[in-house]
């Protein structure tokens, strides 16, 4: 057992528990950060980085950007045929990087911020006392005043402390495109339908396009011969490079995954919104809210649980209003077709500025108003 006891640790190095980390050390607090895997590490993802999330960002991500986008294709696969939507405007509304790149960068600079990195094999148990919390693996004990967990869908830390209850998942299988296959670069793409309660996605990086199959189901039928045969019908070719297929936690919003000493984020959390099983900036996001959180409570403000659910008040609300979304949409796609054809331009202007789900959706009769954010990863990006 180490006798240095941080202010925290924090389980898992990915984009919610790096800018965790980074967050509490420019609030002055020591900071541990343990991980299974070394960095850089490939991680699959598809790679969207929405608006909203570089603006969250507290510094530019543009170095990892390849690319962006001013609109979207929308298909959908119905008893009565495929149908196309294009939305699309003048401002970016989605950017695109390679998922281990973006990891790595979050990385170096929560490194450059004084965190404390190191890789442990599995934790064997977590113990929580008075003051201190311990994580023991077979090698070492490490003692913290307080423990995140940002270890993902499949979440460790969350099973041993019970916190399971509400958590379910989601899937996605996803494989890479070399541009040296295709005749042109696509467009980008989700194409609902074409697996069960779910979409096919494509998005252009720099030298490929990232495709890929996502289901909200827990009990997927995703399979590589189905990304296959998306990619053949979409693409033209079904050789797909490094196909690997990766959960999703939902389900944060019924419950607030925090005790007295430890808090969730991210996937850990169930932070991943259903309808489009979107996981990035919902884990930026808590990962800033427990480091703000922890600090307030540190400092005498009260409980971790109350600062924590207030700074993930709006997250949750969102989360609410893209589970009842996705209960209604994907049961009834035609009906999702025409909200489609409907919101277009809120969507678009929504996409711009950097809003949320649950922001568009209340705001909907004001979208006219609605005016483009300028993050400046995007800023940068966009002057290359």
């Amino acid at each position: 057992m180490t006798d240095v006891i941080h202010d925290v640790i924090v389980v898992g190095a990915g984009p919610a528990g790096a800018l965790c980390a980074y967050t509490l050390r420019r609030l002055g607090m020591s900071v541990l950060v343990l991980d299974k895997a070394s960095f850089p590490r490939p991680k699959p993802c598809g790679g969207g980085l929405t608006i909203k999330t570089l603006a969250l960002m507290p510094y530019s991500v543009a170095p990892v950007l390849e690319r962006f986008t001013r609109g979207l294709e929308f298909g959908f696969r119905t008893p009565s045929g495929d149908t196309f939507r294009t939305v699309a405007g003048k401002n970016p509304i989605c950017t695109f990087a390679v998922r281990e790149k973006f990891d790595s960068f979050n990385f170096e600079q929560m490194l450059a911020s004084g965190a404390t990195f190191e890789t442990i094999g599995k934790i064997e148990a977590i113990t929580e006392e008075a003051d201190v919390v311990s994580v023991v693996t077979a090698g070492a004990t490490y003692r913290g005043r307080y423990l995140v967990g940002a270890d993902g869908a499949n979440s460790r830390v969350r099973r041993l402390l019970g916190l399971d209850a509400q958590i379910r998942r989601g899937f996605a299988l996803e494989g890479i495109v070399p541009y040296t296959r295709l005749d042109n670069v696509p467009k980008p793409e989700f194409f609902f339908g074409v697996t069960r309660n779910g979409y096919g996605w494509l998005f252009p990086k720099g030298d490929h396009v990232n495709v890929g199959l996502y289901t909200i189901d827990d009990d997927p039928s995703l399979s590589k011969e189905a990304l296959r045969a998306y990619a053949q019908e979409r693409l033209g070719t079904d050789q797909i490079d490094d196909v690997v297929g990766f959960p999703l936690g939902f389900g944060g919003d019924k419950r607030l995954p925090v005790r007295d000493r430890v808090v969730l984020v991210g996937d850990a959390a169930g932070y991943a919104e259903p309808l489009l099983g979107e996981g990035l900036h919902n884990a930026v996001k808590s990962g800033i809210a427990a480091a703000q959180a922890i600090f307030t409570t540190r400092s005498g403000g009260g409980r971790l649980q109350e600062a924590y659910r207030r700074r993930v008040a709006t997250l949750m609300d969102d989360l609410t209003r893209c589970r009842q979304m996705a209960a209604a949409f994907y049961p009834d796609l035609d009906r999702g077709k025409l909200l489609i054809a409907l919101s277009r331009p809120a969507l678009v202007r929504g996409f711009a500025a950097g809003m949320t789900m649950v922001e568009m959706t209340n705001l909907l009769p004001f979208s006219a108003f609605f005016r483009p954010a300028k993050p400046s990863s995007l800023v940068e990006l966009l002057a290359r």
